[in-house]
């Protein structure tokens, strides 16, 4: 009788951890998900599998692998940035639910109930989102300007979605899936790390200070709430703008304007990265993870810029943007959050070689997967050895981080932490 009372004690503790800190559930599965959309090209390869598509590998790893990130951090993130309760048992269950059901749904090829299952998990995102903003309990105190972009991200995400069940189901000629697919595929991902990369990346970096606009204006104006609130607007009036051209860029693509489609969204990324300061300065944190971040960055402009600069190879550069550039990211975000949470911050500066075998990794598949399109006699052997590759540095990284994910520090340990980064 005790070893049940204590097996559900445990377990009740457990799910209270989970719902304080949901990253401690999401980003483990992400890694899964991620290992295993991932192995689909190494088990064709090998000829354990004796089919392939494209389209499960890229649904699999933006619907399931990056959106747990994603869930994760949010889920995690607004609760603190707003000051308002923490996620309850339902609304962890929910997000769990639906994201285990797109990935059957995916690995079943039933897309439209997959679709149908990511626009749910869409709606309860703005719900999560809205409830805590509007439940904040300092009406003084407001999320990031870069956060505008989560909206216009579910925006795209559901717009893409419906489109995409809509020609699935009917007749509808291919502009479903011209307009449909990217914006899912890449406006929800792209809008996403332009607000939550915008905001967090120079700040993990270390260089906010040298960009932060209010730092250019003159101290008695800095100080003034008007001031302070009319930049504001004027920088969230830029966001949103920025995002209402990245929309229409899917539309340009979809009715066969993709010269214009592609330099638009490449202009855009690029000057969102430069304006909220992700690029170009180098970091002043010497860490690993915040080089790798820089690098991240760098990958999602230049892999945008190569998409405008030569169509022909467009899978090549968007490999370079979710492989190189995202990929990185959910790695060097993932291990700061982990560990600034586990109370273990000061091996954030040491030299962490998970990190390094991470880093290496990734650039390794993505040599060898730029190269798969100039072999095609060898073009799955070369899919499935860069698969193997990011697979070994992603278990690397799990299992560094499993056992972390679940240790909690003492109370008031990680704001002591992070006030102590913050000065430093």
């Amino acid at each position: 009788m005790s070893t049940n009372m204590n097996a559900q004690s445990n377990f009740s503790r457990l799910i209270n951890l989970f719902c304080e800190e949901p990253y401690r559930l999401f980003f483990p599965l992400g890694i899964v998900i991620g290992m295993f959309g991932v192995s689909h090209w190494l088990f064709f390869a090998l000829g354990v599998t004796k089919s392939c598509s494209g389209i499960f590998h890229a649904s699999i790893q933006m619907q399931g692998y990056m959106s747990c990130f994603i869930i994760g951090f949010l889920m995690t993130a607004m609760p603190r940035f707003a000051a308002a309760p923490h996620a309850t048992k339902g609304e962890l269950f929910s997000f769990l639910t639906l994201t285990l059901g797109i990935t059957v749904f995916l690995t079943l090829a039933w897309y439209v109930a997959a679709y149908a299952c990511f626009v749910l998990w869409l709606l309860a995102i703005m719900r999560f989102a809205l409830s805590r903003v509007l439940g904040r309990r300092d009406r003084k105190v407001y999320p990031p300007t870069e956060f505008v972009w989560i909206p216009i991200g579910i925006f795209h995400g559901l717009v893409g979605s419906i489109i995409m069940m809509i020609g699935m189901l009917s007749s509808a000629s291919m502009w479903t899936v011209n307009v449909g697919k990217p914006m899912l595929l890449q406006g929800f991902l792209f809008s996403i790390v332009l607000g939550i990369g915008g905001f967090l990346g120079p700040r993990l970096m270390g260089v906010q200070q040298l960009i932060n606009p209010e730092n250019l204006r003159n101290k008695e104006a800095s100080c003034a709430p008007s001031s302070l609130e009319k930049i504001r607007k004027e920088r969230m009036m830029i966001h949103v703008s920025a995002g209402f051209l990245l929309f229409a860029t899917f539309w340009l693509e979809g009715f066969d304007q993709k010269y214009l489609a592609y330099g638009l969204r490449a202009l855009i990324v690029t000057a969102e990265f430069l304006f909220t300061g992700a690029l170009p300065t180098p970091p002043r944190v010497k860490a690993v993870f915040a080089w790798l971040l820089w690098l991240s960055f760098w990958m999602v402009a230049l892999g945008s810029w190569g998409e405008f600069l030569f169509p022909n190879y467009r899978v090549i550069m968007l490999h370079l943007v979710f492989l190189g550039g995202f990929s990185l990211m959910t790695f060097s975000v993932g291990t700061v959050v982990i560990l600034s949470h586990a109370g273990e911050m000061p091996i954030l500066y040491g030299r962490l070689p998970v990190l390094w075998i991470v880093g290496a990794g990734v650039l390794m598949a993505l040599v060898i997967r730029f190269s798969a399109d100039f072999f095609p006699i060898n073009y799955f052997t070369f899919l499935g050895t860069a698969a193997a590759i990011w697979l070994t540095g992603a278990l690397s990284w799990f299992f560094f981080v499993l056992p972390k994910v679940f240790r909690s520090p003492e109370p008031g340990t990680f704001d002591r932490e992070h006030e102590s980064v913050k000065k430093k």
